[in-house]
């Protein structure tokens, strides 16, 4: 497979404009996997994602949403969970329709930098996979929030670049590596790739819907391109397991 350059996350997570994300995401703003428990629609499915994993985060919580997107999963937190969210993006335009969402968000780069404070949760939903340093975030995280509650994407071959040059995937072992030398200790860890499944074709209908195909934009093609590989060929989601890990 042909070597993926790394690119300017914030800068490919600010690409295109809000409209174009408004008619593929749709209002939620939902930017993860769903997850299916039965027969469930798309909004169900992605609100399924960010519920299912709030089954670890106590009701009430402070939480820090590192790696926040478009403030679906934030908002959710907030209005179903009772939570108090600061969230972080590393993208100016997620940050600033977050705040138009009433979302308390801060634009960091958490390869280089992490909020001060103290929360009861750090979230961490398909976020973690973009970090080029994920063990250094891990370790400044460590003194800052009691429990951490992750769904990350891994690539259990070796570690590679996907997504467009965003993501530098690593193992769940790697992972796993990194939490434990970072003073974290794992509670829980499942594999939720199977309940995921159909996540790429909401996706592909969804681009096909805004009248997107085969587009210029990186980050559409980046989108476009996963989503009719893992529809093509989805039996190669066993090799990129999504993972949930609790750790305290």
């Amino acid at each position: 497979m042909a070597q993926i350059d790394p690119v300017d996350v914030g800068a490919f997570y600010s690409s295109p404009p809000l409209d174009v994300w408004r008619r593929i995401l749709g209002n939620g703003m939902h930017y993860h996997h769903g997850i299916w428990e039965a027969d469930e629609d798309w909004a169900a499915a992605l609100n399924n994602a960010v519920l299912t994993l709030a089954r670890y985060v106590e009701p009430g919580s402070t939480v820090l949403d590192l790696g926040c997107g478009w403030g679906g999963p934030a908002a959710l937190l907030v209005d179903r969970v009772g939570c108090d969210v600061v969230g972080v993006t590393v993208s100016h335009a997620q940050a600033a329709y977050c705040a138009t969402r009433g979302l308390d968000v801060r634009h960091l780069d958490l390869d280089r930098e992490m909020p001060t404070g103290h929360w009861s949760v750090g979230w961490w939903m398909e976020s973690l996979e973009h970090l080029e340093h994920p063990e250094q975030a891990l370790i400044r995280l460590r003194s800052r929030c009691e429990r951490l509650v992750m769904r990350v994407n891994t690539c259990e071959t070796a570690p590679r670049r996907r997504f467009g040059g965003s993501m530098p995937m690593l193992s769940t072992a790697d992972y796993l590596g990194a939490l434990e030398r970072s003073g974290w200790r794992v509670r829980h860890l499942s594999n939720r790739r199977t309940e995921a499944l159909r996540s790429p074709f909401e996706w592909l209908a969804g681009l096909r819907a805004a009248g997107i195909a085969n587009p210029d934009d990186a980050h559409l093609r980046a989108l476009w391109d996963y989503s009719v590989l893992f529809t093509t060929k989805p039996s190669l989601y066993a090799m990129f397991p999504l993972v949930d890990i609790v750790a305290e």
